[in-house]
């Protein structure tokens, strides 16, 4: 049986991984190293020739999407956004596979307490880890690294989510900025579809960008992350109360491809 390993999750956005050696003639399988590139978009493959392969191939979601010889092919996310991506090398009748299982992390949140009410009502944002929790404004950290903080507001009687810049609380590490309702796309979408500030809806389904301050502020790139927030449900007149799936792509930094499936 193959067995894969997580070789490193590199500071600039890139999974490196790799495979033990195969039988047969190949010497073993792909060294890929994935990064997001294109402000995002896309998704670049790299690999070592493997001793004994005739050609290499690239497969998504189990399709295959590419064949040749080069050690290198980019996956262009508006023609197709990935959950698992598979570089094999072949001889023959022999070929061995290196995945790369880009699934975001998701966490539900039950609960979620509009800031006029009773209980949580800022949910935390752990990008490296993949994680959300719901917290008080009391336990927001705004100094902390990679850290995302936003609030369910009411505004009014609209109910929001505001980073944590749109309030008293200030800059955070990691500024975070939503899209309007989106329905459907695994895709985020680029630069001037984001507000820190969003009026939300029960069903709603909103990308979120998480924009880190002190490197390549307001520019798309490997120090950021991309997400999904669902509101499964939003009940009452005022204060709210919010279910939420959250999603982070948290396995190559810097990537827009956030696919997200119903529970």
């Amino acid at each position: 049986m193959k067995r894969l390993y997580l070789v490193a999750i590199l500071g600039i956005g890139a999974l490196a991984l790799a495979g033990c050696r195969g039988g047969g003639g190949l010497g073993g399988n792909p060294e890929v190293m994935a990064m997001a590139v294109n402000q995002g978009a896309d998704l670049m493959l790299t690999w070592k020739s493997v001793e004994g392969a005739d050609g290499y191939r690239v497969y998504c979601d189990g399709n295959k999407i590419w064949e040749g010889k080069d050690t290198t092919h980019t996956i262009q996310g508006s023609s197709r956004v990935c959950e698992m991506v598979e570089v094999s090398a072949f001889s023959g009748k022999d070929e061995q596979k290196t995945k790369i299982d880009l699934t975001p992390k998701r966490t539900p949140i039950t609960g979620l307490v509009s800031h006029d009410g009773t209980g949580n009502s800022w949910v935390k944002l752990d990008l490296p880890n993949g994680v959300a929790s719901s917290v008080r404004q009391t336990d927001v950290d705004k100094t902390a690294t990679n850290i995302g903080w936003f609030v369910f507001f009411n505004n009014s009687g609209t109910p929001q989510f505001k980073d944590a810049s749109a309030t008293s609380v200030g800059n955070a590490d990691m500024e975070v900025a939503f899209t309007d309702n989106m329905s459907s796309g695994f895709l985020a979408p680029g630069k001037g579809s984001y507000n820190t500030v969003r009026n939300v809806s029960s069903g709603g389904r909103y990308f979120f960008w998480a924009d880190k301050r002190d490197s390549g502020y307001d520019s798309m790139d490997n120090s950021d992350y991309f997400g999904v927030i669902k509101v499964t449900s939003l009940t009452g007149t005022g204060p709210y109360r919010a279910d939420l799936e959250i999603y982070i792509q948290n396995k190559v930094k810097g990537l827009r491809w956030v696919v997200t499936h119903s529970h």
